[in-house]
Parts: C-alpha cells; sequence; structure tokens
C-alpha cells in the first residue's frame, strides 16, 4: 500500500500538484516511516510549497535514515536559509558538498534563497 501511496505522490509531483502529492507521501509515511525516499520528498515538497519549518522536520527524518544524502542536506540547506537559520545551512552545505554536491550548484541555489530573503517586504504592497 506504502508504495502506491509514494507512486502516486511521484506522479502528482511531475504534476505540479505538491499539495496533493504531500497528502500521499504522508499517507506512505504514515506506513513506513522509517524510509528514507518518503522523507526526503516529503521534504522536498514540503520545501517546494514554502512550508520551511515542516521540510527540515521531514529532511531531518531522512538524514537520520541517511545521514550522507547530498541532496537531501542540501535541501535542509536551503530551508534553513529560508528561515534565517544561516550558520545551520551553512553547516548543511558544506556536508553536501561533502558528500557530493556540486558546490557551484548548491552554491547558486543558496544565492537566490539569500537574495530572495533580503529583498523580501511583505508590506511592499500597501505602501504609498
Amino acid at each position: 500500500m506504502k508504495e502506491d501511496y509514494f507512486k502516486s505522490g511521484l506522479n502528482k509531483v511531475k504534476l505540479g500538484f505538491h499539495d496533493e502529492a504531500i497528502k500521499e507521501f504522508e499517507k506512505a509515511a504514515w506506513e513506513d516511516p522509517e524510509n528514507f525516499k518518503i522523507q526526503f520528498n516529503l521534504g522536498t515538497a514540503y520545501l517546494t510549497i514554502g512550508e520551511f519549518e515542516q521540510a527540515i522536520v521531514n529532511l531531518n527524518r531522512a538524514i537520520a535514515i541517511n545521514p550522507e544524502s547530498s541532496d537531501a542536506l542540501g535541501n535542509r540547506a536551503v530551508a534553513h536559509l529560508a528561515i534565517g537559520e544561516d550558520k545551520k545551512s551553512e553547516n548543511d552545505k558544506n556536508l553536501a558538498i561533502k558528500f557530493g554536491a556540486p558546490p557551484d550548484g548548491i552554491n547558486a541555489v543558496l544565492d537566490i534563497v539569500r537574495d530572495k530573503r533580503n529583498n523580501s517586504d511583505p508590506f511592499k504592497n500597501i505602501r504609498n
């Protein structure tokens, strides 16, 4: 059953239906909470929709299962940076690179997140 939920989640991600994918991944995680692929994809889906704290929770679970996953560490670095946890982000980035993430790629992504965070202004639409 968990395989069906997981496959359905992957298909929904491919179609861009991240909220629906999360529901499917959550069902799969309920049945198999120690599955790296499920926790990783669930964390990544939460990251994609901007639910950074929940992304960190699921990526923490994935990393506990596979501590050398450069993808999970890289995604967690993005989530930490998005919520202003720069030191944690830097630590994750360095570990991700140590375990095989391309430095140019991860640095480029983190630069984009840093720029978006620094230029965000929640009141810009009500000024003037």
